[in-house]
This record gives structure tokens, sequence and C-alpha cells, in this order.
């Protein structure tokens, strides 16, 4: 839905060919359409709450791999690198914490197999949950590779729109 939405944005003129967005079709920019656009995007690739990090909550089916580097998250943490592969379902996150904590890095299609150095895992890790809680240092850059699950997590899509 949001690869739909954003492709009607820009092609039926809210967003210029300078990435210049506005509130009308083809109309004066604004700022505050500016800096919604982006957080869009950004928020299709990583959602962050206080304690919690979730991966690809919302990414288009278009996008099968990319990255992206330098996102800020509401979890005092800096996301330095996510990395995707959709073909081998493959996520490689690099996360530094502001301070030490406990994160709940959360995937809807659930989580085949992580990757992790050693001692970040709070718990052994079970295979086919959709989250796992990480011990994130202080100041120390943590890469994190993910194996992803098959579930759909928009099957209740499907369901809704079949009832």
């Amino acid at each position: 839905m949001v690869d739909t939405q954003l492709r009607q944005l820009m092609e039926q003129g809210y967003v210029s060919t300078a990435l210049r967005c506005s509130r009308e079709p083809y109309g004066v920019p604004v700022p505050d359409a500016h800096g919604g656009i982006p957080a869009i995007i950004q928020e299709m690739f990583l959602y962050s709450r206080p304690g919690v990090i979730e991966v690809l909550p919302a990414l288009p089916s278009s996008l099968v791999r990319g990255s992206i580097n330098g996102m800020l998250v509401r979890t005092f943490a800096r996301i330095d690198r996510l990395a995707w592969d959709m073909d081998p379902r493959i996520v490689e996150l690099t996360v530094i914490s502001f301070r030490k904590q406990v994160v709940a890095l959360i995937a809807r299609s659930g989580i085949e197999a992580i990757n992790a150095p050693a001692g970040i895992l709070a718990a052994p890790f079970k295979a086919g949950t959709a989250n796992c809680d990480l011990h994130l240092p202080e100041g120390k850059p943590v890469t994190i590779q993910l194996k992803l699950g098959s579930h759909n997590p928009n099957q209740w899509v499907d369901t809704a729109l079949s009832a």
C-alpha cells in the first residue's frame, strides 16, 4: 500500500523532479510536506519507538534489494546501515546505541535465523519467532544478520478484502 501511495504522489504532481513537495498537484512547495515523505520512506524500512526496532515493516515488493545508511531511531540509537536482499530473505543491520540498553528487534515475517556477536542476544533464539531481545552496549557498533521467515505480514489485508 505504501508503494502505491508514494507512486501516486509522484505521478500526480505532489513531488517535483527536484523532490520538492506540495499540498496540491504541481503547486507551490511547502516545508511540512518536505519532512513528511522522507519520514514515510524511512518508516517503510525501519520503525522504532523506545525499546523497539522493527526492520522492513512496510517494504514494497518492488524493492527486492537495497540499503539505507545513517538513520536515527527513537530508542537512543543510530542505524549505521540497513541492507536487505529479499530473494534469499537476508537482512543486515548495524546499530550503535547511545546508551547501554535492551531493545526488542522485530521482523513481522518472522526470523528463521540470527547471527549476532557474543553477548548481544538476551536469550537463546527460537527460530520462527518475530522478535528477540538484544543487549546493546553503549557507543559500539553491533552488526546483526537475519534470515527472515516467509510469513506474509499483510495476510490480514487479504482476509479482510475477501470477507
